[in-house]
């Protein structure tokens, strides 16, 4: 019997991550029809393991099946954009308390170096940069506070956030300034500031997706 080591991506997971990027960084736009036989080219795989990939990412919710085995990427609505921000002010809070309680030096570390990669990326002026270093500062502190339930909720609403939407509404310097106030409180272990810091932010945050959703299309 041969083992497929963890580390080592089976090709439907290879395939579904190349597409969430994809769609993310808006590299596949809202409407936009997915040719299966084109990704799987570009891949180097056969088509099942993209349609798998597809299969999963329509659970989610990030492509929409249509008749004549047709798949397009979804729509950013408001409607949706809202639901991912109420979401997220219910459970981010609870993370970001949790973490100031629980997170070993590890994940201070992780916390941190989210940190600074967002720094990074907002001084180097990159497009997705701030985008990718957000997400992995919210991922980080959701991981900190030792609930991988919670974790995996937020994860999955992160994958619905567009990666430029900060470069694009400008709010990356203010946005890596607010990590790094909610990194201080972590680090003291102040629980209930963190909380509110991230219950701030994370408002700022719906502020920030409904100017994205203005900048890219009127009134959706």
């Amino acid at each position: 019997m041969r083992l497929t080591p963890p580390h080592a991506p089976t090709k439907s997971e290879a395939a579904y991550q190349a597409l969430l990027r994809a769609i993310r960084a808006g590299d596949l736009a809202p409407g936009q029809r997915v040719i299966i036989a084109e990704v799987a080219e570009q891949l180097g795989m056969s088509l099942t393991p993209v349609r798998d990939a597809l299969a999963l990412l329509a659970e989610q919710g990030l492509v929409v099946r249509r008749p004549n085995h047709m798949t397009v990427i979804s729509e950013h609505t408001r409607e949706r954009s809202a639901e991912v921000s109420m979401l997220r002010s219910l459970l981010e809070p609870q993370a970001a308390m949790l973490a100031a309680v629980r997170a070993d030096p590890d994940a201070l570390a992780a916390i941190g170096a989210a940190c600074a990669a967002m720094d990074r990326a907002v001084a180097g002026g990159d497009g997705a940069g701030p985008g990718d270093a957000n997400a992995r500062f919210h991922q980080a502190v959701a991981r900190a506070g030792g609930s991988e339930v919670l974790a995996d909720f937020i994860d999955r609403l992160w994958k619905q956030i567009p990666l430029q939407g900060l470069t694009v509404t400008g709010q990356s310097a203010k946005a890596a300034r607010e990590h790094r106030e909610i990194l201080a409180a972590i680090e003291a272990g102040d629980g209930e500031q963190a909380r509110l810091l991230m219950a701030a932010h994370v408002g700022h945050a719906a502020a920030a997706a409904e100017a994205f959703l203005d900048e890219i299309r009127p009134r959706v």
